[in-house]
C-alpha cells in the first residue's frame, strides 16, 4: 500500500488548500465519478469549496451516487482552485480537455490518486499503488487518516469498489477488498438497491446497442479473440458492451471498436489469462491494467482494426 509519507503529505495540503478542483478519466465510469464524489464530500464537511468536473459527459448518468451538487460538466475559466485532484488516470492526458488543467496560469498542488500499474507520476503528489480501485485506495487512505467515513462517502466508495471489480468477481479482488466493501456496508450502505441501480437500469436503446454488438460480433476461434464493431450511427445505449461480451466462453480477449467519429476510435480490451491488453494498449498510447484497458486511435476504423489486429498477432508470435 502507500508509504506513510506520501498519505501525511496528502492529508497537510488538503487541510491548507481553500478551492478544489476534482477530475477523472475521459469516459468517466464509477470507480473515477465515485472516488472524486467521496473526496468531495469530505473536503466540503471540511469548509472546502470543491466542484467534481466531468467535462463533455452527461453527469445524470450517475445519479445514483450522492452528489449534493458537486457534479458539473463545465468549468468557469475564473474557477482559480489552489489544488487540483485527479482520479483514475494513469497520465494527465487521460482527462478530456486536460489542458484546462496542464495551462492553468495560477500556482496550485496537482494530486495523483490512482490504481494503474502504467501511472506515470505526473503530480506533485502521486498517490499510486496497484490495488483493485480508487475506491478501495481513497478507503484505506480515510481510515489512515482517521478521516469519517459517512454513509453518503461508503456509498461513494463501494459504488467505486463494485465497479471495479466487477461486483467483486474479477481477478483483481482480494481478501482486504472484502474487508473493505464490509467495513462500507456497516456504515449505512444498501447494497441491493445500489446493485440495482447500477445494473437494472438498461433502457430499450440498450438493448437495441447489444443486438447490434451481437449482429457484429467475430469470433476468431484459431486466435483465441472475439471482437465486435460499434459503428457511429449504432443507437446510443449506455450499457457497456465489453462487459456482455466478455462472458462468451472459450475465447481469452475481447475486444469493442466504438466508431466515434470519421476518424476516432474506442477501443475497450478486456483478457481473462493470456493476453496482457496494458501492455497491448501502450502500442499505441493507451493505458490500463493487465485484464483491462483502452485506446483512442486517431484513425478511421478499418486502419484501427488492421493496427490491433497486427499487433496481437505480435504478441501472439513473442509468447
Amino acid at each position: 500500500m502507500l508509504d506513510n509519507s506520501i498519505i501525511q503529505e496528502l492529508d497537510t495540503h488538503l487541510k491548507n488548500c481553500k478551492k478544489v478542483l476534482i477530475t477523472g478519466h475521459r469516459f468517466p465510469d464509477t470507480d473515477s465519478v465515485g472516488s472524486c464524489l467521496a473526496l468531495a464530500h469530505h473536503l466540503h464537511a471540511q469548509g472546502k469549496i470543491v466542484q467534481v468536473w466531468i467535462p463533455g459527459e452527461q453527469i445524470n448518468d450517475f445519479h445514483y451516487l450522492p452528489s449534493n451538487d458537486f457534479l458539473t460538466s463545465t468549468i468557469e475559466p475564473d474557477y482559480f482552485y489552489d489544488l487540483c485532484i485527479v482520479c483514475d488516470c494513469s497520465a494527465l492526458d487521460r482527462v478530456n480537455k486536460h489542458l484546462f488543467i496542464k495551462n492553468a496560469r495560477h500556482p496550485f498542488t496537482l494530486v495523483n490518486i490512482d490504481h494503474h500499474p502504467d501511472n506515470c507520476a505526473f503530480g506533485d503528489i502521486n498517490c499510486a499503488t496497484k490495488v483493485s480501485s480508487v475506491g478501495e485506495l481513497l478507503f484505506y487512505i480515510f481510515t489512515q487518516l482517521q478521516w469519517e467515513i459517512t454513509k453518503d462517502i461508503a456509498i461513494c466508495l463501494y459504488a467505486a469498489i463494485s465497479f471495479d471489480t466487477g461486483r467483486f468477481a474479477y481477478s483483481n479482488v482480494e481478501a482486504h477488498t472484502f474487508k473493505a466493501a464490509m467495513t462500507l456496508m456497516e456504515k449505512g450502505v444498501d447494497t441491493y438497491s445500489l446493485c440495482q441501480a447500477m445494473d437494472e437500469n438498461k433502457t430499450a436503446v440498450d438493448f437495441e446497442l447489444i443486438k447490434v454488438a451481437i449482429d457484429n460480433l467475430v469470433v476468431v476461434e484459431e486466435k483465441n479473440y472475439a471482437y465486435t464493431v460499434i459503428p457511429k450511427d449504432a443507437p446510443r445505449g449506455k450499457v457497456k458492451v465489453i462487459d456482455f461480451i466478455r462472458q462468451l466462453k472459450d475465447c481469452d480477449c475481447f475486444i469493442v471498436f466504438q466508431e466515434l467519429q470519421n476518424k476516432l476510435v474506442k477501443v475497450n480490451l478486456r483478457s481473462k489469462h493470456i493476453v496482457n491488453v496494458s501492455e497491448l494498449s501502450h502500442r499505441f498510447d493507451g493505458g490500463g491494467h493487465e485484464r483491462a484497458a483502452g485506446i483512442l486511435f486517431k484513425s478511421d476504423l478499418d486502419s484501427a482494426k488492421k493496427e490491433l489486429f497486427a499487433a496481437l498477432d505480435e504478441l501472439d508470435h513473442e509468447a
